[in-house]
């Protein structure tokens, strides 16, 4: 069993930022219409699988790094400390400026950050922000530094023409092949940030009180991006991504039963413990069947996909930030935090607020 377990670490202040521009379903088909037409397809497929109502889009041009450091400097406007505590910077998103730098070293000097403050890159498909979580949680508490900001900014504009650009140009395309495609359309963009600190020098209460993680590769083939996704690049070189739906829902279901009960062992929380739980938003294939299998009730989790899409590594951490302004949590509640993403990979996370 793999578990960290924190007593020093607190979240002190966490930031959403979300594009303006919203795109529904609806709107999303009728640019499919001549597939939809040729397959016979019924309209409203889309949000009727997905429960994805709507999801937000920036420009194709605009930098993850942009965006996420518009997250940061939210986040960073409403700490407790002098932000010369930040020790490190880790941004975790799937898209990025260039193949390189690292989309963390432009955050890094769009904030004007101290050469001292580290910075790099985790990139692990959905779970990257919490593995961020896991990395300087760990740095905090084993006193390397005192605080750390963690960055998401994703900007799939690209990905989503070059997915339609792709099943209206191929004639050949099949039910099939649209199915495989289908979860790319669920995907929006937004960017996140959240700064972790020690104790002492923490304004809030919010403990980070562990994690655990497990890896089932046996399943590595059932979600896949065909090219690394970087924006200043030509369009036609951006990644088609084919998803075995079911299969990942299934095998991630199973996974998420396995990673509770090291989680509950690891912890001391039982399922009645649990106050809140966050998913990653993949939509609603996360299902009654889905918690039956990790042996946790549905009904206290919150979601967000309806409104935002899938927002990739901003999606379990988007959930998370707005459920904290609308669900009126109270101090000492555990938050459990279930993040699934494509390798198969998955991270359980506590917090006690």
């Amino acid at each position: 069993m793999f578990l960290q377990s924190f007593k020093h670490v607190r979240l002190e202040t966490y930031a959403l930022n979300l594009p303006e521009y919203e795109v529904t379903s609806a709107e999303l088909e009728d640019r499919l219409s001549p597939l939809y037409d040729r397959l016979r397809i019924p309209y409203g497929t889309l949000e009727k699988v997905s429960g994805v109502a709507k999801r937000r889009f920036w420009d194709p041009n605009v930098s993850p790094s942009e965006v996420a450091t518009k997250a940061a400097e939210m986040a960073i406007e409403h700490i407790g400390f002098d932000r010369d505590a930040i020790g490190a910077v880790v941004n975790t998103s799937v898209t990025r400026d260039y193949f390189e730098p690292g989309v963390s070293a432009l955050v890094h000097g769009n904030l004007g950050l101290d050469e001292r403050v580290m910075a790099f890159d985790i990139t692990n498909a959905c779970i990257g922000f919490s593995n961020g979580i896991q990395m300087m949680a760990s740095l905090i508490e084993s006193g390397v530094i005192k605080a750390a900001l963690i960055t998401s900014g994703e900007n799939i504009a690209r990905i989503i023409e070059s997915s339609l650009k792709l099943v209206l140009e191929d004639d050949t395309l099949s039910r099939d092949d649209l199915l495989r495609l289908l979860p790319t359309f669920t995907l929006g963009c937004g960017a996140t940030a959240a700064i972790l600190c020690h104790e002492d020098i923490a304004s809030t209460n919010h403990r980070i009180v562990g994690a655990t993680a497990r890896t089932a590769s046996q399943h590595n083939g059932l979600c896949k991006g065909n090219g690394d996704f970087y924006i200043h690049q030509r369009l036609d070189l951006n990644p088609i991504m084919h998803t075995e739906s079911q299969g990942l829902i299934g095998e991630a279901s199973k996974l998420g039963g396995r990673m509770w009960q090291d989680f509950s062992e690891g912890t001391g929380w039982s399922r009645d413990d649990v106050d809140h739980i966050f998913c990653h938003q993949v939509g609603k294939q996360v299902n009654k069947a889905f918690y039956k299998n990790m042996t946790l009730d549905m009904k206290k989790e919150f979601t967000v996909y309806q409104r935002y899409g899938n927002l990739v590594s901003s999606s379990l951490p988007a959930a998370l930030f707005t459920g904290l302004e609308e669900k009126g949590i109270q101090a000492d509640d555990k938050i459990l935090l279930t993040a699934f993403g494509s390798g198969l990979n998955s991270i359980f996370v506590g917090i006690e607020w």
